[in-house]
């Protein structure tokens, strides 16, 4: 019997896919192969099969340049369109009724996709007003809105090569990441959240960048500084 193409390992290769055109990055077998901490072999099967299904395409067989790699047909869009606006919406109604943290929110959101009815998802988005965004900062997508230009409309940047001294907010945190629960727990931690203020104090050669955070919201504790690595600076995107 044939996978079907909404089965839980589509699901996560279309988000992931869809999230690194978002991001700018190439979509290549082997960033994929790192993301899942799979084989090439492995990654390559799964993208021959999600082709024949008419979910992607690969003019540049997933290697080089930026554009020459893989690519989502009409339905791949869509679909991951819809998984990740019921994903999104999830962790927002988690966080803003439920009362969860963004990591347990994020994790629990899983469960919670996979269940939802239209008929839930409408009434979800009438108790949560339509939101914008995911506790992350991602965009929720919708029929107005194109998510795949949203960090070029807000002109963000990544914290990494943010300029030395400039006052920026966390816009969102990527989602293209190989351990998102460690990711947030730890930028968590750091109170750098979408809203906080954050300013790259200094680049420290090996070690990424040192940085002040003055986190979001009324009462909200006093600025801290902190050294991010590089990689993590990396996931964070800033506007000024």
């Amino acid at each position: 019997m044939s996978e079907p193409t909404n089965s839980p390992v589509n699901r996560e290769y279309l988000e992931t896919i869809y999230n690194l055109i978002v991001e700018g990055d190439p979509v290549v077998g082997a960033r994929l192969a790192e993301k899942f901490g799979v084989s090439a072999p492995n990654v390559a099967q799964r993208l021959a099969k999600m082709q024949e299904e008419g979910l992607i395409l690969m003019p540049g067989r997933g290697r080089g340049r930026q554009g020459d790699g893989i690519v989502l047909t009409d339905e791949g869009r869509a679909q991951a369109e819809r998984m990740l606006r019921q994903h999104r919406l999830a962790e927002r109604f988690l966080v803003d009724v439920m009362g969860m943290d963004w990591v347990q929110a994020h994790e629990e959101a899983h469960n919670l996709e996979r269940a939802m009815s239209p008929a839930l998802e409408a009434q979800m988005v009438g108790i949560l007003g339509d939101p914008r965004t995911c506790p992350h900062g991602n965009p929720i997508p919708n029929p107005s809105m194109d998510t795949r230009e949203y960090l070029r409309e807000q002109g963000a940047i990544r914290l990494s090569v943010a300029e030395v001294g400039r006052e920026m907010r966390v816009l969102l945190i990527s989602e293209v990441v190989e351990d998102e629960t460690a990711l947030l727990t730890q930028l968590g931690q750091l109170d750098i959240m979408p809203g906080a203020h954050i300013t790259v104090l200094e680049r420290v050669a090996g070690d990424g960048v040192r940085v002040r955070v003055v986190p979001r919201g009324e009462g909200a504790k006093e600025a801290r500084e902190a050294t991010l690595a590089e990689e993590l600076a990396a996931k964070t995107w800033v506007r000024g």
